[in-house]
C-alpha cells in the first residue's frame, strides 16, 4: 500500500515539474522581459529614494541657514543699512522652501514666516501661517508651538474667544506634557478671568501653580490667585 502511494506521489510530482518546465520553456522570453522590467523598476525606486533623501537633507540644511538668517535679521534692527534687502531675501527663500512640501523643513520655513509676520504686526498673516503648520505637523512639538502662537496672534487681533479656543486645544490635543502647556494654561486663565468667569479662572491658575511649580507662568499664576 505504501509503495503504491509513493508511486502516485512521484508521478504527481513529475507531472507538476513537467507542466512547470513546459510553461517556463513556452514563456521564457516573456519571463526574461518581466524580470528585466522588475530590475529596472527596483533600481529606479532605489534612485528616487536616494534622490529624495539627498533633497530632504539639503532642505534641512537650507532651513537651518534660514533660521540663522532670521536671527541675524532680528539682531540688525529695522533701521540698519541693508535690512530691507536681507528681509526681502529671507521672506522669498522661506516662501520657496515652505511651498516644496509638508516635511519638517517646509513646516519650519512656514513657521518662520509666521514669526516674521508677527514681528511686522501682521497678526492675521502670522496666525494663518501658524495654523497651517499646526494642521500639517501631526501632533509634533512644532504643532503645539504653532497653535500656541496662533492663540497669541488671535489675542493681538482682539479675538479673545478664538484665542481661548486655541489655548484650550493645546491642552486637549497635546496634553500637559507639551512644552507650551504652562503658557497655554496661563492664557486660558487670563481670558477666563477677562470674560468674567472668575471661578474657572481661579481653578485654572491653581492647576498651573500645582502642576508646574517651577515655571515662570506658575509664579504669575500665584500672583493672580492672591487677588481672586
Amino acid at each position: 500500500m505504501s509503495n503504491n502511494k509513493d508511486i502516485v506521489d512521484t508521478s504527481l510530482t513529475e507531472r507538476i515539474e513537467g507542466t512547470l518546465n513546459g510553461f517556463l520553456a513556452k514563456h521564457k522570453k516573456a519571463l526574461i522581459i518581466a524580470a528585466a522590467v522588475l530590475v529596472v523598476v527596483l533600481v529606479t525606486v532605489g534612485i528616487i529614494a536616494s534622490v529624495n533623501h539627498k533633497n530632504l537633507l539639503k532642505e534641512f540644511d537650507t532651513v537651518d541657514q534660514l533660521g540663522k538668517s532670521y536671527s541675524d535679521l532680528q539682531a540688525m534692527g529695522t533701521d540698519a543699512e541693508g535690512y530691507q534687502a536681507k528681509y526681502d531675501e529671507l521672506v522669498k527663500n522661506l516662501n520657496d522652501l515652505a511651498a516644496k512640501g509638508k516635511k519638517y523643513p517646509n513646516l519650519k520655513a512656514e513657521y518662520l514666516l509666521g514669526m516674521v509676520s508677527f514681528e511686522k504686526k501682521d497678526y492675521q498673516k502670522a496666525m494663518d501661517s501658524f495654523l497651517s503648520v499646526y494642521s500639517d505637523a501631526n501632533g509634533s512639538y512644532l504643532g503645539s508651538l504653532s497653535l500656541t502662537n496662533a492663540a497669541v496672534s488671535a489675542e493681538e487681533l482682539g479675538n479673545d474667544s478664538l484665542a481661548l479656543e486655541y489655548y484650550t486645544k493645546v491642552i486637549d490635543e497635546f496634553g500637559l506634557t507639551a512644552a507650551e502647556a504652562p503658557k497655554a494654561l496661563f492664557g486660558q486663565a487670563r481670558l477666563q478671568e477677562k470674560s468674567g468667569n472668575a471661578e474657572l479662572a481661579k481653578a485654572t491658575f491653581q492647576q498651573l501653580a500645582d502642576q508646574f511649580p517651577s515655571s515662570e507662568f506658575s509664579k504669575l499664576a500665584k500672583d493672580k490667585l492672591a487677588f481672586l
